[in-house]
């Protein structure tokens, strides 16, 4: 944890969001990540013996919300939303450290709120969901 500490207090700064090998910009505000766990079960009965509850692995999940300056790559990623999962990354190059979060099993969401400005840059948000890749891993953190 104490990587992830260093990630909070040390590497303040703006953050520059990837996906799919898209660069998506620098982001509007900081990143928003939500993770949570589910363990899948399953109610096994038989005529001859008691009914056993059956646990599956662990499943790590994430939803990140990133807000967007770029709202045209924005739309072109929502007009293509594909089915397979991509990387996300979200990179933090501020504050005298390089530090970037990796999500190997990302899709970006259907849901999006889109907010005009009649004075400044367009917004808009984007929502991904994020799981646990083949190593059991939900993220990768590289930095200093």
């Amino acid at each position: 944890m104490s990587r992830l500490s260093d990630l909070l207090s040390v590497s303040r700064g703006v953050y520059r969001g990837y996906f799919a090998g898209e660069d998506l910009g620098g982001l509007a505000a900081p990143p928003v990540i939500k993770a949570d766990y589910d363990v899948p079960s399953l109610l096994v009965k038989g005529e001859s013996r008691p009914s056993e509850r059956l646990e599956g692995c662990r499943e790590l999940q994430a939803k990140i919300t990133l807000k967007l300056k770029n709202v045209n790559l924005a739309w072109r990623l929502l007009e293509n939303i594909r089915s397979e999962a991509d990387k996300l990354e979200l990179v933090n190059s501020g504050n005298r450290s390089n530090t970037r979060l990796t999500f190997p099993e990302s899709w970006l969401l259907p849901v999006w709120e889109f907010e005009p400005s009649f004075t400044g840059d367009h917004l808009i948000t984007l929502h991904f969901f994020s799981r646990n890749d083949g190593d059991g891993k939900l993220f990768y953190f590289t930095g200093t």
